[in-house]
């Protein structure tokens, strides 16, 4: 009897790392800034640069070959994996605070 085997390449574009005890290796405070491909549109990149301090939590492996998905401000954003590990890049533990929702623009004053 023979067994048939399939093989997928299938890349799931903002795949995340499954979680782990090793979570604070995951978010890294770039000390430079640093240029990064952000996906606007469907297939319609551009290119920016994230500054200096801003803190990149990666959420996994990019679609683009050698780069990791990073989320940034609430943005994600395609980094060489190079750039986010390089010595310019520290890491940081990830902030426990919870962000507070917006309301549609309402704001409240005291």
């Amino acid at each position: 009897m023979t067994h048939s085997v399939a093989s997928s390449t299938m890349r799931i574009v903002g795949a995340h790392f499954e979680k782990s005890e090793d979570q604070a290796s995951r978010v890294y405070r770039i000390e430079k800034p640093l240029a990064a491909v952000h996906f606007a549109l469907p297939g319609k990149g551009q290119i920016v640069f994230l500054p200096q301090g801003a803190e990149l939590h990666v959420v996994g492996h990019s679609s683009l070959a050698g780069c990791f998905e990073v989320l940034w401000e609430e943005r994600l954003y395609n980094l060489f994996k190079a750039d986010v590990l390089g010595a310019w890049s520290v890491p940081v533990k990830p902030s426990r605070r919870k962000p507070v929702p917006s309301f549609g623009g309402v704001e409240a004053c005291a």
